[in-house]
């Protein structure tokens, strides 16, 4: 079988509505994938990219999922299932961004706890509860990729302030892609993508926007374009798992 050959393929991504992951689906699609794509509070956007999708003749459809929830994460598997038959491509991208400063945090012990329960559940038990059931079934089918979307710091050690439970529980999904790289092999590969900056946060300062872009050494945002294109050489590649793929234009460079 030529595995670079995606035609016919089925996948699953996470956080698909819009952002990083649509265009994630927007490249399967245009490779032949049919996709199923979740979304957990963005329909309108979801819906949209499902008829994008479709537009390029492949099959898509959108579920809504809470994945900070076993039961809806078993749901969805159901669900995708049901409708595709399987799913040989699982792409784990939903993610949250929310700033939490250390000071702010220590004076709040149940904001701490609320939010890392959250971030801990989206970030790290979703993407290894899915990897896991989805990745078995592929491993007893004898092919299958499940791509995880981690954040450039994971691949240095390094870190950056104000963000230290998205950070922490990013870690965990890097550590989380070693993992189950070995336990699915050697018919699975699971790796990671790490991006820099893609698509600035909403409402940011534009001024803030620009100070992120003079640190960063080619000057500009990856775009989510580029993180597609990633997530596809990983998919078509048969000799890496465990692996990750840095995109940050060389922040990781400096620290």
């Amino acid at each position: 079988m030529n595995h670079t050959d995606l035609r016919g393929k089925k996948a699953l991504v996470t956080g698909a509505a819009r952002r990083i992951g649509r265009e994630i689906s927007l490249a399967l699609a245009k490779q032949g994938v049919d996709v199923a794509l979740s979304f957990h509070r963005s329909e309108p956007e979801a819906r949209k990219t499902a008829e994008d999708l479709r537009a390029q003749k492949v099959r898509a459809m959108a579920f809504k999922a809470d994945l900070t929830d076993l039961d809806a994460c078993d749901s969805l598997i159901d669900s995708v299932t049901s409708e595709f038959g399987k799913v040989d491509i699982l792409v784990n991208n939903a993610s949250d961004f929310p700033q939490t400063k250390l000071q702010d945090l220590d004076q709040d012990r149940t904001r701490f706890a609320l939010q890392f329960d959250m971030l801990s559940r989206l970030h790290m038990r979703a993407p290894r509860y899915l990897g896991m059931r989805l990745g078995l079934q592929r491993k007893q089918n004898g092919w299958g990729r499940i791509i995880n979307i981690t954040d450039r710091v994971t691949s240095k050690g390094q870190a950056y302030p104000h963000w230290i439970l998205y950070l922490a529980t990013k870690y965990g999904l890097y550590g989380l892609t070693q993992a189950l790289a070995v336990e699915l092999s050697p018919e699975v590969t699971v790796n990671s993508v790490a991006p820099g900056l893609v698509i600035p946060p909403s409402g940011m300062d534009p001024v803030a926007i620009q100070r992120l872009r003079d640190h960063i050494p080619l000057k500009k945002e990856a775009g989510p374009e580029e993180i597609a294109a990633d997530v596809l050489h990983l998919i078509r590649s048969s000799a890496k798992t465990g692996t990750v793929v840095v995109t940050d234009g060389g922040s990781s460079i400096q620290g």
